[in-house]
């Protein structure tokens, strides 16, 4: 019995480190939606992908598609997000605010290409009083892009906390709360909910906007023809989190099952002695 006690919480170990793997996987892949972009004179759709911070664009214009980088940047003070075709965050900056503006940002510099933008090529760029503003609700909502972070980095910190504490309960046995067993169960608890949260944050995040507007620089720039509604789905980087969602349920299922086989182990024998009997004295 204590052996089999054992094996379940280093199932419990090698659960959670296959979980932290995943969701390290999730953070850092640029998957979390893919797409197209169609342009009526283009040679064929733009192909887009991006995960939490970057991705990439390529054109297709011509027969030659040409690659481009894509890095997400915020503006807070206006509670937006974009995926920037700029490789300087000065330039990323100013994009955002042309793009605000109703303005046509400078033109994006080819990935792995050194970028001759600088900020004169924003400048030179007379406003125009009379173009509209590029709407809020098309750009990425950047509250809601930063609790998705925020949530999956807290997932990815529990998932840790929870395979050491495993494998600390199997080399010794704590006998602080939060050390022991059970704190498996809240630090398994807290990474699902993280997990789920980022999920649903995303989703929502994905179903109000991103599914009509991808929030990169040729859907949100007013002259360009590009358009993204209904071309966009959820990539792999984000359906991967199904994973450790999964992964750590078992682990909870794993932990009940050894506290049911605790429970259900015959109580230690005790020996009653009756202290009216005198002979006991002897001994």
């Amino acid at each position: 019995m204590a052996k089999t006690k054992w094996n379940i919480l280093f199932a419990a170990f090698v659960l959670s480190c296959l979980s932290l793997a995943t969701l390290i996987v999730a953070f850092c892949t640029p998957y979390w939606v893919v797409s197209q972009a169609s342009e009526r004179t283009a040679y064929k759709n733009s192909e887009i992908q991006y995960g939490l911070f970057a991705g990439s664009l390529t054109r297709n214009v011509l027969a030659t598609p040409v690659p481009y980088d894509l890095i997400v940047i915020c503006v807070y003070e206006h509670n937006v997000c974009v995926y920037s075709c700029q490789k300087e965050e000065a330039m990323r900056e100013a994009e955002v605010v042309a793009l605000l503006a109703g303005n046509k940002p400078a033109e994006c510099p080819i990935s792995n290409a050194k970028s001759l933008i600088t900020m004169a090529d924003y400048e030179m760029k007379p406003s125009n009083s009379d173009r509209a503003a590029t709407p809020k609700d098309e750009f990425i909502n950047a509250g809601l892009w930063l609790s998705t972070v925020i949530f999956l980095g807290i997932a990815m910190i529990f998932a840790g906390a929870s395979a050491s504490f495993a494998i600390i309960n199997v080399l010794f046995n704590p006998v602080e709360p939060f050390f022991s067993v059970f704190g498996l169960y809240i630090w398994n608890g807290i990474v699902i909910g993280s997990t789920v949260l980022t999920m649903i944050l995303w989703g929502a995040l994905y179903g109000s906007q991103l599914s009509a507007n991808i929030a990169i620089t040729d859907t949100l720039t007013p002259e360009a023809p590009y358009s993204s509604a209904n071309l966009a789905s959820l990539g792999a980087s984000y359906w991967v989190l199904f994973i450790s969602v999964l992964l750590h349920s078992v682990n909870v299922g794993l932990l009940l099952w050894r506290q049911y086989e605790i429970n259900k182990e015959p109580p230690p024998t005790t020996i009653d002695v009756d202290k009216s009997d005198l002979t006991i004295i002897m001994f």
